[in-house]
């Protein structure tokens, strides 16, 4: 990138305005705004010309309370590319910023993270290494997890009354101990396919496949195969 390239971001006029409007502001306010550091003219200048530096619409989003991508219009255009009306539709109804507070995409930013690097940030606090727990086996590493995450839990609904949604029900609070239970059931399941699933289909290779086939085949193709030949019993 040649030096003193700014880079913007696309940014959809008609999705800006309709969000700014939906949270009861302007682009004058905006402009006024002494947390947001772009003027009402550099904000109109940047929608007309439909970039906009990603500071000035993380500012903007962060003022508003909104998602960024929800700001800048694109989320509208992912649920637009969907071929099914119905499923666009619907899409496009959620798109407020009730739905999509900048919080989500912080959200999705951190669920970015390797989870090994948030646990060794965690760790680091009580002077363990990450190490350590490497060397733990899966069961092991699973039940670390599982305690750790359980018993932030009701520390959680002690200390706050909603979520960032605000929904004082908090439905998605235990979602992450689901998850990683799911995740050990599936690691399971990959193991009874490599160890058992492989073992008695070389020993006795389905109609139309060879001994080839199931060596080259994964753990989740051999769990389909299985089905396959369940519902045909």
């Amino acid at each position: 990138m040649p030096k003193g390239t700014i880079t913007k971001d696309p940014v959809n006029k008609k999705a800006f305005m309709s969000v700014v409007h939906a949270c009861g502001s302007s682009i004058i306010k905006l402009g006024a705004c002494s947390e947001i550091d772009c003027t009402e003219r550099t904000i109109r200048r940047s929608l007309n010309e439909g970039k906009m530096t990603p500071a000035f619409l993380d500012q903007i989003a962060r003022f508003l309370n909104v998602d960024p991508r929800l700001l800048s219009g694109a989320l509208h255009e992912q649920a637009k590319s969907y071929s099914n009306e119905l499923l666009r539709r619907i899409s496009l109804a959620q798109l407020t910023p009730k739905n999509y507070p900048y919080f989500e995409k912080r959200k999705a930013d951190l669920n970015m993270q390797p989870i090994g690097e948030l646990l060794e940030q965690i760790l680091v606090l009580f002077d363990v290494s990450i190490s350590q727990f490497e060397e733990m086996d899966f069961e092991a590493q699973y039940l670390f997890q599982h305690d750790l995450l359980e018993a932030l839990v009701p520390v959680i609904r002690k200390h706050f009354k909603t979520d960032a949604y605000g929904q004082e029900e908090m439905p998605n609070l235990e979602k992450v101990i689901l998850d990683l239970e799911y995740y050990r059931e599936d690691h399971d399941l990959q193991i009874y396919a490599d160890e058992v699933l492989r073992k008695r289909f070389l020993e006795n290779p389905p109609l139309g496949k060879t001994r080839e086939d199931i060596l080259a085949m994964s753990a989740d193709e051999l769990i389909d195969l299985d089905m396959y030949d369940q519902l045909k019993e």
